[in-house]
């Protein structure tokens, strides 16, 4: 639906982006209505910590205390399976920017900064990088999952974009960020918000326990030492073994790769993943097509690219979407139980779609669809998730193209899928794992609308 306002000529600053207006006249009114609270970041006693990590390099470590970068922090959730690490004798040494249960985790640099997650119980004690804050206020303002929720609304959206109007740098200095208004029109609302989102937290926690207990469950039922299958580096390799393959590149031949491959393959029964599930590629829209948050209507679609994919799950509020028109003309039709893997970029990446999961994937990921009268979906993405089987003959089979890691789809064809003894297990482990998931998406999709009513956004 069209909508119009009038600004007048005095009104106007050096930009014509209507939304702009439009917010900077909301914000002009609540900030004047009686039935609203409202406050600044910046207000006296309002901030309790607002810090954020180490400015110098970071030295990564295979395991240790767990590093968030900015690119993990999306739109009400954090990447936990990023596999930043540093040791804990560095964390120690930076407790000023450790985690604490739901600190407020703010993104302060690049291009689609302002977005916010509240840091869960798997995180604490986690540590952060120079490019986003950890915020914790006093509770008896405004909780952190409110905070948090109304930080990535578009209300908050406005107030970050017009402090970079025409700068192609932005940065959320703490003077910025304290500037920021917050709104909240009913303490009921926010209190029922504040609940939702805790319980959402909590689902999705859960959640990942319970697929990480299922892929556990796989490793173990494969019955292998992997920690026997030496890593070597300097290898040699048969003329013949280059005659029958048509891929020369070193890490096809990687002794760990190809012997773990085939202890599996001697101990169980399997299948190659083309003989048990159909393939559908994604689409590129094209980047005249992608709309921000900001700009998005309603009915938008969430347009899904290989950075989208986290904690086994699409990013539902990525940075971009496209019209529902576009989503109706490519008839993509996702379905649940499918399983997403990239294969551009960072290759290897998997999620399994969720019935809330309304999107258009981008052409770096490709649809893996299970045959279900030859194999289980929440088993099949379980296999793949499991590092011996999906991302190893992932990297086997990966080429550089031009400058990009790139898969192509009739080499993930040839994955070998370990058939274990004990499937309904694992099954119903990843099942029960994908449905708390499910639960929490609800929950966060119910916050926002309440939270959006609210505020008559």
């Amino acid at each position: 639906m069209l909508k119009t306002i009038r600004i007048k000529h005095s009104e106007l600053e050096n930009h014509l982006y209507p939304n702009l207006y439009r917010f900077k006249k909301k914000i002009k009114e609540f900030s004047a209505r009686d039935d609203i609270t409202s406050f600044s970041l910046g207000d006296k006693g309002v901030i309790k910590v607002l810090t954020d990590g180490e400015h110098a390099g970071q030295v990564f470590v295979e395991s240790g205390a767990k590093f968030i970068k900015n690119s993990a922090v999306k739109r009400y959730v954090i990447s936990e399976y990023d596999g930043f690490y540093i040791t804990h004798e560095k964390n120690n040494l930076l407790q000023r920017s450790q985690l604490e249960l739901h600190d407020v985790l703010f993104t302060t640099i690049g291009k689609y900064l302002g977005v916010s997650a509240v840091v869960n119980e798997s995180l604490v004690g986690a540590n952060i990088n120079q490019n986003v804050v950890r915020l914790r206020i006093d509770n008896s303002l405004v909780s952190p999952q409110y905070l948090s929720l109304y930080l990535n609304s578009k209300v908050a959206r406005y107030q970050i974009d017009t402090l970079f109007t025409g700068n192609t740098h932005p940065i959320l200095t703490y003077p910025k960020i304290k500037s920021l208004k917050v709104f909240i029109k009913d303490k009921t609302i926010h209190d029922e918000i504040t609940t939702n989102i805790i319980l959402a937290e909590k689902y999705a926690l859960d959640g990942l326990k319970n697929i990480d207990k299922a892929r556990e469950e796989l490793v173990k039922s494969l019955d292998i030492d992997f920690t026997k299958i030496p890593n070597k580096l300097n290898y040699r390799i048969k003329q013949s073994d280059i005659k029958n393959n048509d891929i020369i590149t070193p890490e096809y031949y990687r002794p760990l790769y190809v012997n773990t491959i085939e202890a599996i393959k001697e101990k169980h029964d399997w299948k190659t993943l083309g003989s048990v599930a159909s393939f559908k590629s994604g689409d590129e829209v094209g980047s005249g097509n992608y709309k921000l948050y900001l700009d998005k209507q309603e009915n938008d679609v969430s347009f899904i690219r290989t950075t989208d994919i986290l904690n086994y799950e699409v990013d539902r509020y990525p940075d971009f979407y496209v019209e529902n028109e576009i989503y109706q003309n490519l008839d993509q039709a996702i379905e649940p139980n499918e399983i997403l893997f990239s294969k551009d970029g960072k290759i290897g990446l998997v999620a399994l779609t969720t019935k809330s999961d309304k999107c258009i994937v981008g052409s770096g990921i490709l649809r893996i669809i299970a045959d279900t009268n030859k194999i289980d979906p929440y088993y099949l993405f379980t296999a793949l998730s499991v590092k011996q089987i999906g991302l190893y003959q992932a990297k086997q089979r990966t080429v550089i193209a031009s400058t990009l890691p790139h898969l192509r789809m009739d080499r993930i064809s040839d994955f070998i899928i370990p058939l274990v003894p004990n499937q309904d297990n694992i099954i119903n482990l990843a099942k029960k794992g994908f449905e708390l998931k499910e639960k929490s998406k609800q929950l966060i999709d119910k916050s926002r609308k309440l939270l959006d009513d609210s505020l008559e956004l």
